[in-house]
């Protein structure tokens, strides 16, 4: 009976820590997503992928992006709050793109330092959801 007991409070405990992660990503999303933009579209005729930041208050001091996945990998820092850069990549890689994710460190006047992420598409597809947190 003791084990039940137990075992439900490490249920109960499991489910409302996951509960407030879940909460807490939305928030932050919902916080970020109408400030910032960014796009990561692969265009196979060219051999690039076009990568696109914009911080729509203007207010963005510094980000650095960075293409994980790639060898070397591939980093920039850009004192900007809009940009458009290329990388060039042969093809789409084996295991495709979920295994090369683009990383934007932002420096902002109002947040501070925010993380987001995105997944490189191919051109014609829609783009996949920015992920956001707080650093």
């Amino acid at each position: 009976m003791n084990r039940r007991i137990v075992l439900a409070s490490i249920c109960t405990l499991i489910a409302f820590g996951v509960g407030i992660s879940v909460v807490q990503s939305i928030q932050i999303a919902e916080k970020y997503s109408d400030v910032f933009f960014a796009d990561a579209t692969y265009y196979p005729e060219k051999k690039i992928v076009e990568i696109r930041f914009e911080d729509h208050t203007q207010k963005t001091n510094r980000v650095v992006l960075e293409v994980l996945g790639m060898d070397p990998s591939f980093q920039r820092t850009f004192d900007a709050s809009s940009f458009t850069t290329t990388v060039p990549f042969d093809a789409v890689p084996q295991y495709g793109w979920k295994v090369t994710p683009v990383t934007f460190v932002v420096e902002h006047e109002d947040f501070g330092t925010v993380g987001i992420k995105i997944d490189i598409h191919n051109a014609g597809e829609s783009a996949g959801n920015m992920i956001f947190s707080d650093l």
